[in-house]
């Protein structure tokens, strides 16, 4: 349960895989939300009601995971408000997905590439 917990958690860093991953599977809730909503009819209240709370969690978890790598870049969580500034967040989005993240732990938490020494190789 608690792996289920910290997806919903801004403590933390994640490295560029674990968030490539994790929006992938956000856009995927989202797009099957989107198809519920036009396949089942939107006004159902047996689906609009369970559509929303999981909406809501995946934004939530969205939000999470994109402090997370930014905390991995050594970036301040309050950050993620810039992706609101046109033509920064596609730069911001670029860097998230492409620049790897402090080696070392950094003040937000220990390497999440980190080996069993709390060290991985670098590439020279």
């Amino acid at each position: 349960m608690d792996a289920f917990l910290e997806l919903f958690s801004f403590d933390g860093r994640a490295n560029r895989a674990r968030y490539f991953w994790h929006v992938v599977l956000d856009d995927l809730v989202v797009a099957t939300m989107a198809a519920m909503t036009v396949f089942m009819g939107m006004f159902t209240s047996l689906v609009t009601i369970p559509l929303v709370g999981v909406g809501l969690a995946a934004a939530w978890a969205a939000l999470a995971i994109t402090v997370k790598r930014l905390h991995d870049l050594d970036r301040p969580g309050w950050h993620v408000l810039l992706f609101m500034i046109p033509l920064y967040n596609i730069y911001l989005a670029i860097v998230l997905f492409v620049v790897g993240g402090t080696v070392g732990d950094n003040q937000y938490g220990p390497d999440p590439l980190g080996g069993p020494y709390g060290t991985r190789r670098q590439l020279t």
